[in-house]
């Protein structure tokens, strides 16, 4: 589904190292946190899977396709087959859930009919079928997100992405997000998360890929945040 083979990448503009000769493999269906301090290179990681950045060296697979050196163009076109959810919600103000939601649907070509049936769904999913019509600013913290994760989710991709998910949310609510991307994950979806949040993946016991200074150090299949990570 993702694999890096020998992958590289370090920023031209400063010589600083995001990560050097990482090779991984992130199966189809798996549940995936990636953690590490500061500067371990976990950031850089989930840039060049969404192809905000370019690797310096070695190749990136993604469900099946060669992504190393995919056109501009083409770019757009991988990028249909995951799913994002950032740490600040990244919604459009003006925008009520409903339309926030179909906007993503509305990129990528859908149909009237299609939205029309597949926002609802998604809201539903994620709890928020009465806040269709409120704006985010009437939303709380922890309902802003749940906007994001059905957005993300309404195409359906095979893959989803989230960088820091909870960091702007309280614990009580950080669970609810991560619970529903657990049961989005027993669907059939990809799940990568990149967090600080220690207590969630030691609560979740999923498989860790823990780095540190650009490399991989750890690679549990039920790993912890911190055991024998620093």
């Amino acid at each position: 589904m993702i694999e890096f083979v020998n992958c590289s990448k370090v920023y031209e503009d400063n010589g600083a190292v995001g990560f050097k000769d990482v090779s991984l493999r992130i199966g189809e269906g798996e549940f995936v946190f990636v953690v590490g301090p500061s500067g371990s290179g976990k950031s850089s990681v989930i840039r060049v899977i969404l192809k905000e950045e370019e690797l310096t060296g070695g190749r990136l697979i993604i469900d099946e396709e060669d992504a190393t050196a995919l056109g501009r163009a083409e770019i757009p076109y991988l990028r249909r087959k995951m799913g994002v959810v950032f740490q600040d919600f990244r919604l459009r103000q003006n925008k009520t859930v409903f339309e926030n939601v179909a906007f993503a649907m509305q990129i990528v070509g859908a149909s009237y009919r299609e939205i029309r049936r597949n926002v609802p769904m998604a809201l539903t999913m994620v709890g928020l079928s009465r806040k269709s019509k409120a704006y985010p600013n009437q939303l709380s913290g922890g309902e802003q997100q749940r906007t994001a994760l059905a957005r993300a989710i309404v195409n359906r991709p095979p893959i989803l992405i989230c960088d820091e998910p909870t960091g702007n949310l309280d614990p009580e609510t950080a669970w609810e997000i991560m619970s529903l991307l657990d049961d989005i994950n027993r669907r059939g979806t990809t799940v990568v998360v990149a967090t600080h949040a220690w207590d969630i993946v030691d609560g979740m016991k999923k498989r860790v890929i823990a780095l540190k200074n650009g490399a991989v150090v750890r690679d549990a299949a039920r790993g912890g945040y911190s055991e024998q990570l620093w």
